[in-house]
């Protein structure tokens, strides 16, 4: 199935409308990721539309829930293999892609783990949109930076978001609101999956 992407603007929980015939409720979200819309439906955005870097999803709620459960082995067994926090790299698939394994970002950047293509190359994801093998690079990736910042995971977040050389040339996070805003909405989720594992 043929896919538009969509990313734009601001924080906050917004139901935008109501894409027609689909049964599907339009969500604008907080920032970092990128969602697909099934060609099939026509968008109209309002003029006044805001631009920037707002994450757009089409799932529900039991929607979400049951994505977090159908990549959760994946997600185990790459934390496992690289020594990792499951909740933070869900995390991350949540912020980053809201568990749609064909979310494309503006700048190229493709499924759960939004791995840009250079990224995708070097770590020899030859498929970023099979689920496994994005999720495996992507946590192998999340791996290199941790080390390569002394374990900080604010800084290996800021540069899985901005890039690690921008991290290196600022000598910590990057003043680049989105990027801080990225780091504080990960957290969150690593918090809120880490509750939900607790609670069973």
């Amino acid at each position: 199935m043929k896919h538009l992407h969509i990313r734009s603007a601001s924080l906050g929980l917004l139901l935008i409308g109501l894409l027609s015939g689909g049964g599907y409720y339009f969500f604008w979200t907080e920032p970092a990721g990128s969602v697909s819309v099934p060609s099939t439906h026509t968008l109209e955005l309002p003029l006044n539309f805001p631009d920037s870097n707002a994450t757009y999803s089409l799932l529900t709620p039991e929607e979400q829930k049951a994505s977090v459960s159908k990549y959760d082995h994946l997600i185990r067994a790459a934390c496992r293999k690289y020594s990792l926090d499951p909740a933070l790299v869900k995390a991350i698939i949540h912020t980053e892609s809201r568990f749609d394994p064909w979310a494309v970002s503006p700048k190229g950047a493709m499924g759960l783990m939004q791995i840009d293509p250079v990224t995708a190359r070097e770590l020899g994801i030859n498929d970023p949109f099979d689920p496994k093998k994005n999720i495996d690079g992507g946590v192998r990736y999340l791996k290199e930076l941790l080390d390569a910042f002394g374990g900080n995971t604010r800084l290996a977040l800021a540069a899985y978001n901005a890039g690690p050389n921008r991290v290196f040339q600022h000598k910590g996070i990057p003043p680049y609101k989105d990027t801080r805003r990225y780091i504080a909405q990960v957290f969150r989720y690593q918090f809120y999956y880490r509750q939900t594992e607790r609670a069973g």
